[in-house]
């Protein structure tokens, strides 16, 4: 979502976690974990994914939880910074973030299959092809 700081008029996105989905989400990963335990008991040799079962379930309460991606966010862009990458991670305003609200400054853009708007900011697809794997590997590999 986007709103505006009250006073300075400053525009902010605000990402809003849907109210009940924090709770209902330990019910999908049970059901999800019981009928990947119950096909992997049906066709042992056919289906083997259990595992990605054992790294979702405890990672999905940290993705729920907005405080823990705004510190990862911080995270990321002092690893940016490091690596000298010429990318903007938006700031976050701790003042206005709960474990249900990310609220961090709002920067323009486009999207980076958006040839047109590339090539209207002096940019060519290989440099953007660039940026984002250097983005990515300074996230991978910090």
């Amino acid at each position: 979502h986007v709103a505006y700081e009250k006073g300075t008029g400053r525009k902010l996105a605000i990402k809003v976690q849907h109210r009940g989905l924090r709770e209902t989400s330990r019910g999908d990963i049970l059901a999800l974990q019981t009928m990947v335990r119950m096909l992997e008991y049906l066709f042992p040799d056919e289906f083997c994914y259990g595992w990605i079962m054992d790294e979702i379930a405890p990672q999905l309460p940290k993705e729920l939880d907005f405080h823990n991606e705004a510190r990862n966010s911080e995270r990321a862009a002092e690893h940016i910074r490091e690596a000298g990458i010429n990318c903007i991670v938006p700031a976050v305003h701790w003042e206005a973030t709960s474990d249900r609200v990310l609220t961090m400054d709002f920067e323009e853009g486009f999207r980076s299959t958006d040839i047109e708007s590339i090539e209207k900011e002096g940019m060519n697809e290989h440099d953007v092809a660039k940026l984002i794997s250097s983005v990515f590997n300074a996230q991978a590999f910090c």
